[in-house]
């Protein structure tokens, strides 16, 4: 254990000295995940820009290092063993907007979702209200095609820019583009840079208006004063997973400090010292009544993210 630690140290200082962001070692992924759940990432790195991320995959790939891009980790359970290699957190770079004349809103992969809403509401500009209260970035709404209330963002996407290793950078438009219920389909080893947005021209307190109400709805109908993933499974057709999940009779249940929301059956909740083996433990056993006496095999929503012990 020692000796892979001071591995990764080494590695650490390496790549500290040929980008501008931080590097960290070994840090504690519940500081980095919405959950508060989460092992030990032996390295996390801080972009700055699109160069400093392009340098990290790059040293990554040559250093055998398994790697992944994080973002808000809104969406994400980290297992209590970590993440033996990089995570490349865009929470401190990526983070530009651009307002066009034309109604059009570039915004890089790492902007939080309730920046670019406020820029947009004060720009008078109309589309991306339904994010309201999603605790997320750019990138990360993108790549789970995030949404609310029939909307979604693949609906209102123009392009999408993506970094890939060794290819480089480059663009997609709408129809190059797939997106499904919750997913966007990305290609091995395919970034997020950034995404294009069309929106339409309307009166900011209209705005405001309508983001206020969003966010009224998600205090009456989801445990907000708890930490979570947000909704923990897909709604498969023509019902809902919190529905299926009230009927199991297991609204409430309990593992430890994972519970699942009194407020909201598809929400697990950390009532303050849950372990992701909880959570875990609590998606098995709603997978499994499910399918047994409904007939129903919920898919996850949320990822789950390191090493097993299993």
């Amino acid at each position: 254990m020692k000796s892979r630690n001071k591995d990764f140290e080494k590695l650490g200082q390496k790549l500290k000295r040929q980008i501008s962001g931080r590097v960290e070692e070994r840090v504690l992924m519940k500081r980095f995940t919405t959950f508060r759940i989460g092992g030990i990432c032996e390295l996390m790195v801080f972009p700055k820009n699109l160069e400093d991320l392009t340098r990290s995959v790059e040293f990554c790939e040559n250093q055998g290092l398994t790697w992944k891009i994080l973002g808000k980790g809104s969406n994400l359970l980290v297992r209590d063993e970590g993440w033996d290699g990089a995570l490349i957190n865009l929470q401190e770079g990526l983070n530009a907007v651009e307002i066009k004349d034309s109604g059009e809103v570039r915004a890089e992969a790492g902007v939080r979702l309730s920046h670019l809403l406020k820029l947009c509401q004060d720009a008078g500009l109309s589309g991306l209200e339904f994010c309201a209260g999603i605790p997320g970035t750019v990138g990360g709404a993108i790549k789970m095609n995030a949404g609310a209330e029939g909307w979604e963002l693949g609906k209102i996407i123009k392009s999408v820019e993506f970094y890939r290793h060794p290819e480089g950078s480059y663009l997609r438009t709408r129809k190059e583009l797939k997106f499904d219920y919750r997913h966007f389909e990305l290609k091995d080893g395919e970034i997020i840079v950034a995404g294009e947005f069309e929106l339409a021209q309307s009166d900011s307190r209209s705005i405001r208006s309508r983001i206020l109400n969003y966010l009224k709805r998600r205090r009456m109908t989801q445990p907000v004063t708890f930490p979570s993933a947000g909704s923990v499974f897909k709604n498969p057709p023509g019902t809902y997973a919190g529905k299926i999940i009230e009927e199991l009779g297991l609204k409430g249940h309990r593992v430890g400090d994972a519970q699942v929301s009194e407020v909201h059956a598809n929400f697990i909740i950390n009532r303050g010292r849950a372990k992701a083996a909880q959570v875990l433990e609590l998606v098995q056993l709603i997978q499994e009544r499910a399918k047994r006496e409904k007939g129903i095999a919920l898919e996850l929503e949320i990822e789950v993210v390191g090493k097993s012990n299993d």
